[in-house]
């Protein structure tokens, strides 16, 4: 009987060790995506192939490769300038899930409604920014596909 509990507590503290490495190794994730998305939408260049411009012959100038490239068209196409928010929101995620890898307590409904909220400021920020701001280099509006969308709902609307 003694060699069960014994057994059973070495199990709980190896499910606790993986469960905290882990969340560990989600931090880290979290926080590289975060700093290369930064770095894919800090150097976007209109020029570079991407989702919506085939490119020329011209060596890419993302410093993230093609692939940033085309990250950075694809949420700058649908986003516009907010698509800025996706890096920091990534980069909170980092910071919140390293708290909470101290206090051990993640609520699945605290999680969802800080996405809810994400995706309300996201939408609101690519109306906004639609109806405030000139695109400027990027070959939708200022806002995006979801801004052109939401900004003329607002504008009927108003």
């Amino acid at each position: 009987m003694a060699e069960t509990s014994a057994s059973a507590r070495a199990g709980a503290r190896l499910t606790s060790a993986v469960t905290r490495g882990l969340y560990e190794s989600a931090v880290i994730a979290l926080g590289i995506v975060a700093l290369v998305l930064l770095i894919a939408l800090l150097t976007y260049s209109p020029d570079d192939p991407g989702f919506s411009f085939t490119g020329n012959s011209a060596p890419v100038h993302n410093r993230i490769g093609v692939i940033g490239a085309w990250l950075a068209d694809v949420l700058f196409f649908l986003f516009g300038r907010p698509a800025f928010l996706f890096p920091l929101v990534l980069a909170a995620a980092c910071w919140g899930l390293q708290r909470r890898l101290k206090a051990q307590g993640i609520s699945r409904v605290n999680t969802l409604v800080r996405i809810a909220g994400f995706v309300l400021v996201l939408v609101a920020s690519c109306g906004l920014t639609t109806l405030h701001w000139q695109p400027g280099a990027l070959r939708q509006t200022a806002g995006g596909v979801v801004g052109s969308v939401v900004g003329g709902g607002l504008v009927a609307g108003l």
